[in-house]
């Protein structure tokens, strides 16, 4: 009787030393399910997906597994950022595990769960706010009307300021338009031809009385200083488009014919228009390279394209290593 006490006790000293050294392996692994990341002053979640797992084009993942982060162009220095570690080790070969003690589990009769289905959170390329702003290269200026002057004779006018409008047809109650302006003439920097007219999107207003000839808007949405005499265009919907976990990397070459800084209220974007648009078979979301302006091919950063037109093309700047100025090249991703 005291042989057999004595083997019990040994084998409960030895499960107990098991249980104690298979412990902290099970705590670290569950405080590493998330590497915590903070945020640096100029980070963008692109930036930190090539920082963090050498990819720019997983950022879409890292927003998703931070819910916290309603708008991807909106974090801010000393933010923590959680990086799940299945992505870190996407790369590491997966190891198979050890076969375990086949064991019969207890059937339980539990009552069917209802499932709820959460709507998908969609992943944008670039938020609307920045899609409206960026604005376009026209063959002409198209305006159908003109911000004459405020109640408050103001000549400089915002979000929520009231401004008197004169428009070349009749308008209802409820009705939007852009305000736009010309920003400059575009000129093809190798061939010289004319390319058309880089229009900026101000603002977009919308009518809220009518009485005799005295039309009056409320600003809805502004983008930058809104000056009286400011054009006003057609309003349509702007749909931002959707992100791509592999976007394409198109072979073409050509040049950029223009850029501009955009300043809003959630961020400053470098933006450059190219001489290339859907006749020449490129898509939004298409990455290309800019080149410096040197006889040999330097490449400069990468783009990535959010708005096409015929024959012209917008671009956001993701990466550059020097300034993109007009005149630099483009060519394909290597």
């Amino acid at each position: 009787m005291v042989r057999k006490t004595l083997i019990s006790n040994k084998a409960f000293g030895f499960l107990f030393l098991f249980i104690f050294l298979l412990l902290p392996s099970f705590i670290s692994a569950q405080t590493q399910e998330y590497k915590d990341y903070t945020v640096e002053k100029g980070d963008t979640l692109w930036d930190i997906s090539q920082k963090e797992l050498n990819d720019y084009f997983l950022w879409p993942k890292i927003w998703k597994e931070n819910p916290e982060i309603k708008n991807p162009d909106r974090i801010y220095p000393k933010q923590k950022i959680r990086i799940p570690l299945y992505l870190l080790q996407k790369e590491i070969p997966e190891t198979k595990p050890k076969p375990e003690l086949e064991t019969k589990p207890e059937i339980v009769k539990e009552k069917p769960v209802e499932k709820i289905i959460e709507p998908v959170k969609k992943e944008y390329l670039v938020n609307k706010d920045i899609l409206i702003a960026i604005g376009y290269i026209a063959d002409s200026v198209h305006s159908v009307g003109k911000i004459t002057d405020s109640p408050v004779d103001r000549t400089i006018l915002g979000k929520d300021d009231y401004a008197y409008i004169k428009t070349d047809n009749p308008v209802k109650i409820g009705e939007k338009f852009y305000i736009i302006r010309s920003v400059e003439k575009v000129i093809h920097p190798e061939s010289g031809r004319k390319l058309g007219y880089l229009i900026e999107i101000l603002g977009i207003a919308e009518v809220v009385n009518q009485e005799n000839d005295d039309v009056k808007t409320i600003i809805t949405d502004s983008y930058d200083e809104i000056p009286t005499g400011s054009l006003l265009d057609n309003f349509y919907e702007i749909e931002p488009p959707l992100a791509f976990e592999n976007p394409r990397k198109p072979d073409i070459n050509g040049y950029i014919v223009a850029t501009r800084q955009l300043h809003i209220i959630n961020g400053t974007w470098d933006i450059v228009y190219i001489d290339k648009g859907k006749k020449d078979g490129l898509q939004v979301g298409d990455i290309l390279a800019p080149t410096l302006q040197s006889k040999h091919k330097i490449i400069n950063g990468l783009i990535q394209l959010i708005n096409l037109r015929e024959s012209t093309s917008t671009a956001i700047v993701r990466k550059c290593n020097n300034s993109i100025t007009k005149g630099d090249g483009i060519t394909s991703v290597k």
